[in-house]
């Protein structure tokens, strides 16, 4: 049981911290990227600033930003209990 809790506890943090980055922390990885590339002077680098640029703009112009944070939040949450109960669901069977 106790490892359950621990299990869930774990996947809420990450859940949360992957909904904030989301939120707050998609420019700064393009930032980041951009950074790199001035430093390495490596192509695919560059390629990865362009498309984080690209996402950080549109999803941080994007009406439903908040609510798809959260989704993914919950995705992260819900879908491994979904699945450990159908696993745990057959197992009874």
């Amino acid at each position: 049981m106790a490892t359950a809790v621990h299990r869930t506890r774990r996947r809420t943090v990450i859940a949360v911290l992957a909904a904030l980055y989301l939120y707050f922390l998609l420019p700064a990885t393009a930032t980041l990227f951009y950074e790199l590339y001035h430093l390495t002077q490596i192509g695919p680098v560059y390629w990865g600033y362009s498309a984080f640029k690209a996402a950080a703009y549109y999803f941080g112009i994007w009406e439903y930003k908040l609510p798809a944070c959260l989704a993914v939040a919950a995705v992260i949450v819900l879908v491994p209990m979904i699945i450990q109960r159908l696993r745990s669901g057959r197992r009874q069977a």
